[in-house]
């Protein structure tokens, strides 16, 4: 596999922006709406949005060869851990979720060498954990919070994240835009029956919350979960998954121009040293073993 082009670093940085903010959408929204109605109407929105340009008619003739890849796709990296971490933004903040996704890259490094055989490579997992590392730093370690089931909850998310990655990347015959389109689809279908247990969401709801659900579902789910499997497939799951360590930098940058909140040094090193993981990590050419 060759190196990242500017398409590719653009994607990364590109998806980190949009699922910076994705953390504070979800802790503004799960607790007003339900962790299960949150999680249907982001795939909801989303599939609105992409099923009309990115599903044709041409698609249904393979159908039934990609269908099993498809409802898997959309129970392990869409609607379970979606909601997994709907339930546990309730218990924890949104530094704290973003730490624990840190460990995505991880889960997805440890899949690809054991799977896939993906040629591993210590300067990629010294990128991994300087990565992690700044994401602590980054966030402040006073600042976590410590409830042992949503903790647990994040960590299953993360590891489906993971592995969900490693799977998209055996999918070479289906296109990556149906591929995202449909599995979001899927899982909107998937996730339905359950919105009867919750209230649901209606317009009585405060604005901010509605247009928290809107965004989520619009740019942190639709547009960049197309975007991530466009990377996965375009330079594999260990680099596609290191987006998830740009997610709290790019949540700063969030907070600070539209919250007015501060950026101190602490953050600053942190930003450095997970720029520094990110570049090690997909600096390096993966190939099989």
């Amino acid at each position: 596999m060759q190196k990242n082009t500017v398409i590719d670093w653009f994607l990364i940085f590109a998806i980190g922006v949009a699922w910076g903010s994705s953390f504070l959408f979800i802790k503004i929204a799960a607790p007003a709406v339900g962790p299960i109605t949150l999680v249907f109407s982001r795939l909801l929105i989303a599939s609105l949005i992409l099923s009309p340009f990115f599903i044709t008619k041409e698609h249904f003739k393979n159908i039934r060869q990609d269908f099993p890849s498809i409802i898997f796709l959309a129970c392990i990296n869409a609607s379970v851990p979606f909601y997994l971490f709907s339930r546990a933004a309730i218990d924890l903040n949104a530094g704290t979720m973003s730490v624990l996704n840190g460990t995505t890259p991880l889960f997805a490094f440890i899949v690809a060498s054991l799977w896939l055989k993906l040629a591993s490579n210590w300067t990629q997992l010294l990128g991994i954990f300087i990565g992690m590392v700044g994401l602590i730093i980054f966030v402040g370690y006073e600042s976590l919070d410590f409830s042992l089931l949503a903790i647990i909850l994040c960590l299953v998310a993360s590891f489906f994240y993971a592995f969900s990655s490693n799977f998209i990347f055996t999918t070479k015959t289906i296109d990556a835009t149906y591929l995202a389109s449909m599995t979001l689809l899927v899982a909107t279908f998937l996730v339905f029956p359950f919105t009867f247990l919750e209230s649901g969401l209606h317009f009585s709801h405060a604005n901010e919350v509605l247009l928290s659900v809107f965004l989520l579902g619009f740019m942190c789910t639709g547009l960049a979960y197309m975007g991530y499997v466009i990377l996965i497939k375009r330079v594999g799951p260990v680099k596609a998954s290191t987006v998830v360590l740009i997610v709290p930098v790019s949540g700063m940058l969030w907070a600070n121009i539209f919250l007015n909140e501060m950026i101190t040094s602490t953050m600053l090193i942190g930003c450095l040293l997970i720029i520094t993981g990110v570049g090690l990590v997909n600096f390096f050419k993966e190939d099989r073993t």
